[in-house]
C-alpha cells in the first residue's frame, strides 16, 4: 500500500463511504475536462492531487487543492513541481464555515474558478461538524464557481436544492458504481 494511504480509513458516518481508486473516483468528470483549458480550478478535497493533474494535463492554468492530510499534500506538491501551470496545495480543515476557511486561505483563494470540484467531501463534514458549517461551506464554494460546480456523494439530495438556488442547473449525473458516490455536473445558468 502506498506510503500516504497507510492507516487511512475514512469514518462511517451514516451511509456508506465510498472511496474507490483513482480510476473510479474520475468516472463522469470527463466533460469538465473538455472545459478546462486556460481555466481555473479549486479542488476541496484534493487527495493527493490526482484529478487535479488530470485537469492540468487539460489544460487548466490555474489549480488550487486544498486536503486535510498533510502527507497527501506534500504528495500534490511534489506533483506539481514541474508542471507548467500556477498550482498551490494546502492543509485545510474544510469542517468550518465558509467564511472561516476562506479567512484561513485568502491569501490563495481566487474570487472565482471556472470549475469547483467537492468530490467526496460532503458526507465526511456531516459528521465532523454543524450543518450550518457544511451548508455555508457549499454556499461559499458555490459563490466562487464561475461556471461548474462538481459534487460526488451520495447524500446530494439532502443539498442540490442549495445548489439549485444560486443558479446552477445539474447537466450531468454519473450514478454511483458501489465502489464511488453519485456525480452530479452543475453548471451556472
Amino acid at each position: 500500500m502506498r506510503r500516504w494511504l497507510r492507516g487511512f480509513r475514512p469514518k462511517a458516518v451514516g451511509k456508506r463511504n465510498f472511496s474507490g481508486d483513482l480510476f473510479q473516483r474520475f468516472i463522469g468528470l470527463d466533460p469538465l475536462l473538455d472545459e478546462a483549458e486556460g481555466g481555473s480550478v479549486l479542488d476541496i478535497g484534493s487527495n493527493e492531487g490526482l484529478i487535479s493533474y488530470e485537469f492540468a494535463k487539460a489544460g487548466a492554468r490555474t489549480l488550487h487543492g486544498f486536503e486535510r492530510d498533510r502527507d497527501r499534500v506534500l504528495f500534490a506538491r511534489r506533483l506539481f513541481r514541474d508542471v507548467p501551470a500556477q498550482s498551490h496545495f494546502d492543509t485545510a480543515n474544510m469542517a468550518v464555515s465558509g467564511s472561516d476557511f476562506a479567512k484561513a486561505h485568502g491569501d490563495v483563494l481566487l474570487p472565482k474558478y471556472d470549475i469547483v470540484l467537492f468530490l467526496g467531501v460532503y458526507h465526511h463534514l456531516i459528521g465532523q461538524t454543524p450543518r450550518e458549517n457544511v451548508d455555508d461551506l457549499v454556499v461559499s464554494l458555490l459563490d466562487r464557481a464561475e461556471t461548474w460546480f462538481a459534487v460526488r456523494t451520495n447524500m446530494l439530495d439532502d443539498f442540490e436544492s442549495v445548489i439549485t438556488n444560486h443558479n446552477f442547473e445539474r447537466t450531468h449525473e454519473t450514478p454511483s458504481n458501489g465502489t464511488v458516490g453519485l456525480l452530479r455536473l452543475y453548471r451556472r445558468v
